[in-house]
């Protein structure tokens, strides 16, 4: 800073002394012109070439620090767009990545659903649906509820480590949790359990899961069951996704046991 600034006063009483010299060379040139002699004359030409000379170089000092600042700072700003731009593409990878770890739906197909069977009533297909489930992503408590033929309620069809003393309750389509979800066809996750919503019983005693998933069966546009899941550990997006995706394809294997 101190450098620029006193290549700037330099600069600018150069150029003052070139303006005092020019005036003063003028008045001698006339006088030299009158009394015939040159020495005086020379002196100040010189005096003059030499400001000039000094002036111009502080000039280009300074327009070398200038482009030198400019390249410093168009520098940086490439760094920084760099900088962001390898964050976006981290960030896309991260993304990426997790996408190509989504769970294959025909493979989870054959693992998780059951084939019906005529032999087969819809508690024995439910509650086979959420035992392979349980061994597929550790669920402590599996509800398997299906619409009733006339109207709008749920009623439960199977359970899985289900231990309350009095069935879970009926619900209505587009009340509370369970009917919010079947109302709007898509998979809820939640990692913040309602006080008292759920409660696990075991040898150990009673204790609350840490994440709830609510997952829809659909079958030609319409709601006919939902299923209602319990963990320990968090449900991710993966399987979020991949439980919409079996949607239809439970719905369409339930529909031939209603």
């Amino acid at each position: 800073m101190k450098s620029k600034q006193t290549t700037k006063i330099l600069a600018f009483s150069s150029f003052i002394g070139i303006l005092v010299f020019s005036f003063i060379l003028i008045g001698v040139v006339q006088n030299q012109g009158e009394a015939g002699g040159s020495a005086g004359l020379y002196l100040l030409l010189l005096g003059i070439v030499g400001l000039s000379l000094l002036n111009l170089l502080q000039i280009m000092k300074m327009t070398a620090e200038k482009i030198t600042s400019n390249d410093y700072l168009q520098k940086s700003v490439a760094e920084l767009g760099e900088e962001t731009y390898q964050a976006e593409a981290d960030s896309e990878s991260a993304e990426q990545e997790e996408d190509n770890h989504q769970l294959d739906p025909d493979v989870y197909e054959n693992k998780l659903i059951p084939q019906p069977s005529k032999k087969q009533d819809i508690t024995r297909f439910t509650e086979s649906l959420l035992s392979n489930i349980a061994r597929e992503f550790d669920i402590v408590q599996g509800l398997f509820y299906v619409r009733k033929k006339q109207g709008d309620a749920f009623t439960i069809a199977g359970k899985f480590a289900y231990f309350g003393e009095e069935e879970p309750a009926d619900f209505e389509l587009g009340h509370a949790l369970p009917g919010q979800t079947a109302k709007n066809q898509k998979v809820l996750r939640l990692s913040k359990i309602p006080e008292n919503y759920v409660t696990i019983l075991s040898g150990l005693g009673s204790s609350s899961p840490n994440s709830l998933l609510f997952a829809p069966v659909v079958h030609d546009e319409k709601t006919i069951g939902l299923i209602e899941l319990a963990a320990f550990k968090t449900f991710d997006r993966n399987t979020e996704q991949l439980f919409n995706k079996l949607s239809e394809r439970l719905g369409k294997k339930l529909s031939e046991l209603l």
